[in-house]
């Protein structure tokens, strides 16, 4: 065989080995986008998305491959949580903080009124002898907790923690069970912004001064409209006494959970977009941008009950680091009492 017959099979060998590659490549590039449209399928039938044409779904499913970019990066450097498709895996995290959380309230805007300035601390001479290791409300008590709720794209967390709180005080102060009207607090309270925010303390003054109906006698839209509230109209309203700022430690708010119920919180949620369980720690500045309601705790965690359904997180709920670096703040911890 000459040199140059040689030389034409081994360019040919060549040629046929980097088609092969290429073909490879090719065929791998093919099955990972035909699995992005099959889990972008699935994730629309799970959450019963649709979309208003082939372009906006066309961005959606962009969206949807960042997202799960994220999750990834997420699941890579939080490992102690877990991170995946959500039902807000079509949203930009721009879209899903301005929809589903609230507008944070410059502090100069806070210091008006019954609100936290002039809150008094807690009593932190709660006679609890041994703080238990773990607490859950829903099984430790005091009193019960409704089924978890979901505020819908109105940033109306403020209002859901208020109710959760006062729902569960009543439970075992009153041995009353209430499904509390936050469509009430939304349209009627003046001292916040409806489905743009609000600080749990002013939704505590509102419910001092006037009461809350319940949910059947005026029924959640997720929508600020006008309120339709009136003293004469309801014959019972659920007043508070009051609420306190609890002491910003671990312990003194472990005694106010384990002997006077559940607490509202402020909290970053900018990780919360994709979370599915685990224990979320964060290693950020956080941002206040959501209103949730401690219910438990264990060993390196706080237990927390959020307003966007039994299908997020944990059935509603989530766990996030107590050692600081949970996205939590503990500045901002109220409780009411009646």
């Amino acid at each position: 065989m000459n040199k140059k017959l040689v030389g034409n099979i081994l360019f040919l060998l060549f040629i046929a080995s980097a088609f092969g590659q290429k073909l490879k490549s090719s065929k791998s590039l093919i099955s990972k986008k035909s699995q992005q449209q099959r889990d972008f399928q699935k994730f629309k039938k799970t959450y019963a998305k649709s979309y208003e044409s082939n372009e906006h779904e066309s961005y959606r499913f962009n969206v949807f491959l960042e997202n799960q970019k994220v999750a990834e990066r997420l699941n890579n450097k939080n490992p102690s949580a877990q991170y995946g498709v959500t039902k807000f895996s079509d949203y930009t995290q721009e879209e899903f903080l301005s929809l589903f959380a609230f507008v944070p309230i410059p502090s100069d805007q806070i210091i008006f009124g019954n609100n936290v300035k002039d809150t008094p601390k807690i009593d932190t001479q709660v006679k609890v002898i041994n703080i238990p290791e773990k607490w859950d409300i829903r099984f430790d008590g005091p009193g019960t907790l409704q089924k978890v709720k979901d505020q819908g794209q109105c940033g109306s967390c403020w209002a859901f923690g208020v109710s959760c709180t006062i729902e569960n005080l009543y439970s075992f102060k009153k041995n009353l069970t209430l499904n509390l009207s936050e469509q009430q607090q939304i349209d009627c309270n003046p001292y916040t912004y409806g489905c743009q925010g609000g600080w749990p303390a002013n939704g505590y003054d509102y419910a001092k001064e006037t009461g809350l109906t319940t949910s059947s006698k005026y029924p959640y839209e997720a929508v600020k409209g006008t309120c339709r509230f009136s003293v004469q109209q309801m014959d019972k309203l659920y007043k508070i006494n009051g609420y306190k700022q609890i002491q910003s430690d671990q312990k003194s708010i472990k005694q106010a959970l384990i002997t006077n119920g559940a607490l509202t919180v402020i909290v970053d949620a900018s990780k919360w977009q994709a979370y599915r369980g685990g224990i979320l720690q964060t290693n950020y500045p956080i941002q206040l941008n959501k209103v949730a309601n401690i219910i438990g705790y264990g060993p390196n965690y706080w237990l927390l009950r959020n307003s966007w359904g039994s299908g997020w997180g944990e059935n509603g709920y989530i766990r996030v680091d107590n050692n600081g670096n949970g996205g939590i703040d503990l500045q901002y911890v109220y409780q009411p009492y009646l």
